[in-house]
């Protein structure tokens, strides 16, 4: 049998993340290496870094030379685990890709590949939206055709331009994918990927879709690729607006396994995702959840081999320390992350923690993904006597 599922995952916290915090939570200046640094140590493939064409109202860009520096910086091994359904088969020494976001507009390209040029692993992102709404605004007078020879114009200059880099990969999107026509999409997803694109990213821009749905979509996303070059990997970026942006990521992982097997070949995905769901409006997939997910749901009983790697331990340190650089606490109840996840202050709980440990009330374990305690009892109002006795024999030992 030769069906399998190859995943990585894509963090963009450095430009999704960072271009929606308020003023007061903006990552604060210098501080981008150190930023992508944390996040690479816990293992993610890909880093998007930012957007190094983005300019100010006075037409100064504003993200090129940090953008730039990290880049060049990111050039030390990182030592990851590697994960075959929940099982550790290994560790892998390799430093992350990092990339850049742009348009298709041939100076944008040009200063990303610039600001990528000292990158171990550069990848240049472009995208081009394909939702009729989105395009009857944003290329007013352009037909589909005229806006998909667009798309595929970006995606040859990037071609170009990286072509003397063998460690260089092109990124192609196909913005509000989730919405876009299947026919117009088929045809933007076939003719990106015959121009020799390394991933193809159909996402759910606007959060308007739900699993189910996300479902399909993706199985016929991947036979669209699959038909035209198999090697190309399927990536899927999620917003959070329905509230759906880790079930629907998730569902590009359901979606590649059903392939996979249907078909009997490998499957290579990409999920992109943030720390703690940071982006635009309500946010993308949080990473800690959709890789909690990973280990949960993509276990021994799957009978389709499922790789990804992963650091899982410094997740917790992670989440702090990234959050930190904003000015901003992890959410006590954010899942797998927060303070609160591992927290039990009611009888009934406590009751059940104390006589049969923390898998009584939680469906991981706390200290593999970084936490220091699988469970720990605090009081308030509902608290029983049993939790009461694990809080005070705690504080006797402090």
């Amino acid at each position: 049998m030769s069906a399998e599922v190859h995943i990585d995952t894509f963090d963009t916290t450095p430009r999704d993340g960072a271009q929606s915090l308020p003023a007061e939570n903006q990552f604060r200046e210098g501080s981008k290496y150190e930023i992508v640094d944390r996040i690479a140590a816990f293992g993610i493939d890909v880093i998007e870094a930012g957007f190094p064409a983005s300019r100010d109202r006075e037409g100064s860009l504003t993200d090129f030379e940090e953008f730039q520096e990290t880049a060049r910086m990111m050039k030390e091994p990182i030592e990851v685990k590697t994960w075959q359904n929940g099982e550790q088969t290994g560790v892998v020494h390799r430093v992350p890709a990092i990339a850049g976001l742009t348009g298709v507009n041939p100076e944008h390209i040009e200063l990303t590949w610039e600001a990528l040029a000292g990158a171990v692993n550069p990848r240049v992102h472009t995208f081009i939206s394909t939702d009729a709404k989105h395009m009857a605004e944003k290329f007013p007078g352009k037909t589909p055709d005229q806006v998909l020879q667009m798309g595929v114009g970006g995606i040859r200059i990037a071609q170009k331009l990286s072509a003397e880099d063998p460690n260089s990969t092109i990124e192609a999107s196909a913005e509000a994918a989730s919405t876009t026509a299947d026919s117009f999409l088929e045809r933007v997803t076939k003719s990106f990927v015959a121009e020799g694109i390394d991933v193809f990213n159909a996402p759910d821009t606007v959060g308007e879709e739900y699993p189910f749905e996300m479902f399909k979509r993706y199985m016929k996303v991947i036979s669209w690729v699959h038909s035209v070059n198999p090697n190309v990997v399927i990536s899927g970026h999620n917003h959070n607006d329905g509230g759906n942006a880790n079930a629907n990521t998730l569902a590009l992982v359901y979606a590649a396994v059903a392939y996979a097997r249907e078909h009997d070949v490998k499957v290579h995905i990409q999920a992109e995702t943030t720390i703690c769901g940071l982006g635009e409006r309500a946010g993308n997939a949080d990473i800690f959840p959709f890789a909690a997910g990973l280990f949960k749901f993509f276990g021994k009983d799957i009978d389709v081999p499922v790789n990804w790697r992963l650091n899982p331990g410094f997740a917790v340190d992670t989440a702090n320390e990234v959050m930190a650089y904003g000015n901003m606490e992890v959410h006590r109840q954010n899942p797998i992350v927060g303070r609160d996840t591992n927290v039990h202050r009611s009888g009934i709980h406590s009751d059940g923690v104390v006589k049969g440990g923390h898998r009584v009330y939680t469906p991981h374990d706390p200290t593999f993904w970084g936490h220091e305690s699988d469970a720990v009892h605090e009081d308030g109002k509902y608290q029983g006597r049993r939790g009461r006795a694990a809080i005070n024999s705690r504080s006797n030992k402090g």
